[in-house]
This record gives structure tokens, sequence and C-alpha cells, in this order.
């Protein structure tokens, strides 16, 4: 099968775990054979606003990360500020995309189009398909269907449009497909990540890890990776260990990667004495995840909604606890898992109690790893997602054959 996919989200050296998710499954799919070419949309800005922390890592001519057996293309495209653009960014995307897509199809005459995100990748998908005349699907993530397509009538009504002029719709955890399914009525693809359970596994002895990372032994260490903003509850999490440290005083907090709340969070750090407590430690390294992972004790998110975050599946894949908030795609994915405490979003003080709760039972934590991994080898293995996947892609590629026949 030969796919032409559309991603905004894939990793750039500027941000190396930014859409690491979907190179990783891209990357899978090419292993089972399919021939897969990837157009990257990159946001275009004027120099001047890079400036600000917004804009600061948008630079489209800064090189993709490369993956074996994905063959990529970055194209700019002009993104505006503003949640309302969204109703637009689709569009241009298209139109910034359409020749080169044009070129590549008439080459390689593509079978599929498969797009990340509905905004923009899912819209310009739609656009695409109906000018080359293949069926196309998309990936909804979460934030697209959870927040953006209900952050005003008109970008919800494009978000109907857009759906439904999709020949499939991929969901990555059960509450983004039961968005879709209320405007279409059709059930997408329930899907989770890619995780390769060979380079996200546990570890006996967490003493390696932690000397090549410059990490205490004597402490026990709870782990944040992902974006530094309010949406992921950083704050929340701050607020948490605040008072977990009054308990549990041996503890630090890691929050790997950057983010628009980077600034504040070390401000504030500072100001509620914290140091010896938490760690900022910017971006990591796709490729050195793992040894974070590994050398931790447990593994917290806060977020207030998510789709069904990677970094989830890759902790669980290296048998850490975890505590996060029951938004998303985590209730349905990991919500009978014995490895797993979820709490509501934006409590804190439910959040605090599940920590504490984890770190004072040495026992429950070593039986909640075991829980973990186990639920990553059934459901988050990258060839088990990657098959799903391709399989449902080759479905409605043989649905729209059999139309045309008709």
């Amino acid at each position: 099968m030969k796919i032409i996919a559309i991603s905004h989200l894939f990793p750039n050296l500027n941000e190396t775990r930014y859409g690491i998710f979907v190179a990783r499954q891209f990357s899978g799919i090419s292993r089972l054979g399919a021939e897969i070419t990837v157009i990257v949309p990159r946001v275009w800005c004027p120099g001047l606003l890079r400036h600000f922390n917004r804009w600061k890592n948008q630079d489209h001519k800064c090189p993709l990360c490369r993956f074996n057996g994905i063959e990529t293309i970055s194209i700019p495209y002009l993104r505006l500020p503003g949640n309302f653009y969204n109703r637009w960014s689709g569009l241009v995307a298209f139109r910034a995309i359409r020749n080169k897509a044009l070129e590549l199809h008439k080459s390689k005459k593509f079978d599929v189009i498969y797009a990340t995100d509905l905004f923009p990748d899912g819209d310009a998908a739609a656009r695409l398909a109906q000018l080359i005349k293949i069926p196309a699907a998309c990936l909804c993530i979460g934030v697209d269907v959870n927040i953006t397509a209900k952050s005003s009538k008109i970008i919800h009504r494009h978000f109907v449009r857009t759906t439904k002029a999709l020949d499939g719709t991929l969901a990555c955890g059960q509450s983004v497909a039961d968005g879709i399914k209320a405007v279409t009525g059709k059930n997408p693809l329930c899907v989770y990540g890619v995780v390769d359970l060979d380079e996200f596994s546990p570890v006996s002895d967490k003493i390696p890890a932690r000397k090549e990372l410059d990490l205490p032994s004597d402490k026990t260490i709870i782990l944040y990776a992902g974006y530094l903003t309010k949406r992921k509850g950083v704050y929340d999490l701050l607020a948490a260990i605040h008072r977990v440290q009054k308990k549990c005083p041996d503890i630090l907090l890691l929050m790997c990667g950057s983010g628009p709340e980077e600034t504040a969070l070390r401000r504030l750090i500072r100001e509620k004495g914290m140091e010896h407590t938490v760690r900022l430690t910017g971006e990591i390294e796709p490729e050195r995840m793992n040894k974070w992972m590994q050398a931790s004790d447990l593994f917290v998110l806060a977020s207030h909604t998510e789709g069904m975050p990677n970094v989830v599946m890759e902790a669980m894949a290296c048998g850490l606890p975890v505590v996060a908030t029951a938004v998303g795609g985590l209730p349905g994915a990991i919500g009978d898992c014995d490895g797993d405490l979820l709490v509501p979003p934006g409590n804190v003080n439910e959040l605090e109690k599940a920590i504490v709760k984890v770190i004072n039972d040495d026992q429950l934590r070593s039986s909640m790893g075991i829980a973990t991994r186990k639920r990553a080898e059934e459901q988050f293995g990258g060839k088990h997602n990657a098959n799903l996947i391709l399989d449902y892609l080759q479905k409605i590629v043989e649905e729209q054959k059999g139309l045309t026949a008709q």
C-alpha cells in the first residue's frame, strides 16, 4: 500500500519530542511493508515573532528528525495566532501542499491519504482527497475533538463537515471516538500510541540510570514528561508536590519538557522554596526518554484534557506506576488497570493523596509496576497498533473501490 500522510505533528531538531508518537507510528506502518510519504505542514511566521515564547521554536527551515522508512517533505504555511483560525488553517495548509501532493501522486499513485489531527491535517486531507480521488482518513488525537471543536459554533460546524467529508476516522481513546460518533453516527477505530516495548522496558536496578543522568540514588523520583502548558495541569502538579513534600520529604519531581509556562514555573519553584524538590530538565531527546523513566519510581500526569498520551504508555511499558487525571482516553484505556490511580482533573487534594499512597507503600508500587507493564504488552506495542491502522486503511481503500465499481 502507498500512503501519503499529512501531519504537522512531527519532530524537528528544535522540538525533538513534538509529535514523536506520530513518527513512531509511521515507522511501524512502514516496517509492515507500506510505502509512506509524509508531508509536514509547518508554521511560517516572521522572524520578529520568534522573540515571543509562543513562536520561538517556529522555524520551518529547521531540519526534521529522520526516521527509518519515512520520506518527509516540509512545506511552510501561514498560521495566524488565535483559535478562530482553526476554521481556515486546513484550507491554507491544503493550498500550500496541493502542488507538491499532485506532483508526488503523479509519480507514486498513492492508495490513501492518512492525516493526524483534524486541524489542519484532517481538513487538508479531506480537500486533497476530493482533488486526487482517493480515500482519506484522519487520526483524531484528542485536543481537536475535545477542545478545539467545542471552542465556538463556527468551528464546531466546521468540525462536523470535516469529519463527515473523511472516508474514515481513527481516535486516540474512547472519549475521542465517542465525540466523533456523536456527529457522524459511525464508530471510529479506537487506537492508542505506538511504543517500542524493547526500548521502553523495566529495569531491576535504577541506580545505573540515575548515575548516568546525575540523579540522586536516595530519593523517590516522581516523573512528569510533556509540554509545560496550563492544560497539562502543571500548576496543579506543583501545588500537589508542595503538599506531598511535607509528608514525604525524600522526593524529587522531575519535569521533563519545555513550553510557554517554563519561565513562570521556575519563578514559582523559587518562591515556594522547592528548588531541592523540583527539577526542570528542559527538552529531552526522544532516544533518551526511556532512561529518565527507568530512573524514576512513579509517573504523574495532571492534565485537564488529553487523548491517550503516548508518554503514559511509555511510562507503563517501563513498569512505572501511574497517577493521572481521569480525562480523555485514559479511563477507557487504563481505568481498569491495577497499575494506575486516576483522579479528577483540577483536584489537587486527590492528586496529593494518590501520590502519597503510592510513595508510602513499596508493595503497592511494585505490584502496580507489574500491572502497567502487562497492560503495555497487551495494548500498546508498536506492531499491534500499526497492524490495526494498516488494516483499517486497507479497508477504506477497498470500500471506495467497491463503490466505484458499482
